[in-house]
This record gives C-alpha cells, structure tokens and sequence, in this order.
C-alpha cells in the first residue's frame, strides 16, 4: 500500500503569503520542490524544501538575497522555516513566464540575444565582496559529490562521447591547470539550465537554481548556455549568442574546458 506524502510545512510568513491559495508541483530539483501558486494571476512561485537536508534551498536562499532582486534574479517576496524544519521561498515570477525547456515565446533568436544580455548584465554585477565562491575547486567539490551520487549523465555525442564522469572530471582538472585562474572573476550563475531559466512572453528572464552560484569564471555559464540553445535548437545559435555577449571577453580555450564542467554540474 502507497504510504501517503507527509504534508508541506510552510513557516507563518510563508502561510500569510500563500493563503488558502492552491500550489501546483512543477518540478524537482536537486531536492528542492518548485511549486507555482493558483491562481496565476498571483503571479508567484515557491521554492520548498523538506528538513532535515534544506541545505541546498539555504544556499539558494543566501545567494537571492545577496542579489538584492536584481535581475535575472527573482524577488524574494518572503521566506520562512516551518516547526518542522522545513524550508521556503516565495519568489515573483511573471505569470505566464514558461520553462525554456519549452523555447522561448518569442523564438529562438529571442532567446539567444535575451540570455546573452541576462549573463552580460550578471557577470558585470560588483563582486569585489561577494561572500560566495564559485571557482574551479569549489565547483569540483561538487561534482565529485554527483559523481558518487550517480547524478551524472553519459556524454552521448562530441569528442569526450564514451567516457565516464570521472574521466571527464580529471580531463577538466588538466585542463584548468594548463589555463590557470581567471584573470576577471566575475559573480556567475554556475547552474545554467533550461528547466532553471523562465521567461515571460513581455520580455522578461529569470534564473532559478542559484544554489552554486558565486565569484568564478564566466566561461561557465557561457559554456552551459552554449549547450542549452544546442538542445533546443541546434548549434546555429551559439555564435550569435557569443557575439551578442561579446567575443572579446571570451576565450575559446576556457569555454571549452567549461563545456566539460557544465555537463558535469547539469
């Protein structure tokens, strides 16, 4: 016999917000539930997490926060811990913004030019204090976690099709050495993906998953975005998609050596 789901605990903040309001699940990510609030005109969505492991949504926590609601940052409309431990956030989200699992509303040339100009925006952000980390070490720390998890997935085209995680792990690893430390860190986003990026048909963007986020090399989130529009619509869209973020502040060689680790963080 299916043994029924225990019930989401919300703290009272969270509950004043919500109200008796129904939540629709949407999706699970790395154990964080992200729920969209009916009706949608309410244009809200909750991030929760069930105790005792609510690090990750912590962690996501501390980086919105950090942002101060600057786009393509959601706004944190509040947050709350239940008795239970439970962990929540209420984030605005347009209403009729859609997953770019789906393409972007206005089309793929759309989503190119809006996405390089969310990640130039980003990467330009003051991060001179900016309390969270992002570099190759961290990073790698995490992936050595999925690796043991089995959270990684095959590569099933492209040079490195065939090899397991951890061969492309220790191939990254030679190659960051041979390039070395970035010369402009900048605060990335370090989860890129299209079931983390929403979009709003008036033109909007907006990244969620920002658990991994930090000071790092920008050559991530371009690599990951690189692969995202290859998914959705082919490689054709790479280069415009360079090109609008701007050759001259990207290097071919790490753009590269990061394709490696957003596969591996995907």
């Amino acid at each position: 016999m299916a043994v029924p789901e225990a019930p989401r605990g919300f703290g009272p903040g969270v509950r004043k917000v919500l109200g008796e309001h129904d939540l629709d699940g949407l999706a699970v990510d790395g154990g964080i539930e992200l729920l969209r609030v009916n009706p949608a005109e309410l244009a809200l969505a909750v991030l929760h997490q069930r105790a005792p492991d609510t690090g990750p949504l912590l962690d996501e926590v501390d980086r919105l926060l950090w942002l101060a609601n600057v786009p393509p940052a959601p706004e944190v409309i509040a947050t709350g811990r239940s008795d239970g431990g439970d962990e929540t956030v209420v984030l605005a989200l347009g209403r009729d913004a859609v997953s770019a699992e789906h393409g972007h509303p206005m089309g793929p040339e759309a989503l190119a030019s809006s996405l390089a100009t969310a990640l130039s925006d980003l990467h330009a952000r003051p991060a001179q204090h900016c309390p969270f980390t992002a570099d190759a070490a961290t990073l790698r720390r995490v992936v050595d976690q999925r690796i043991d998890a089995g959270a990684v997935t095959d590569v099933d085209d492209g040079p490195y099709a065939g090899r397991d995680a951890g061969s492309l792990a220790a191939i990254f690893d030679q190659l960051t050495a041979d390039l070395g430390p970035p010369d402009d860190p900048v605060f990335i986003h370090a989860g890129l993906a299209a079931k983390r990026l929403w979009l709003d048909p008036a033109g909007g963007l907006t990244l969620l998953g920002w658990r991994w986020a930090g000071v790092g090399d920008r050559h991530l989130d371009l690599a990951a975005a690189a692969a995202m529009l290859t998914s959705l619509y082919g490689p054709a869209l790479v280069g415009p998609f360079i090109e609008s973020y701007g050759f001259d502040r990207v290097d071919l060689r790490r753009l590269d050596a990061h394709q490696i680790l957003a596969h591996l963080l995907a």
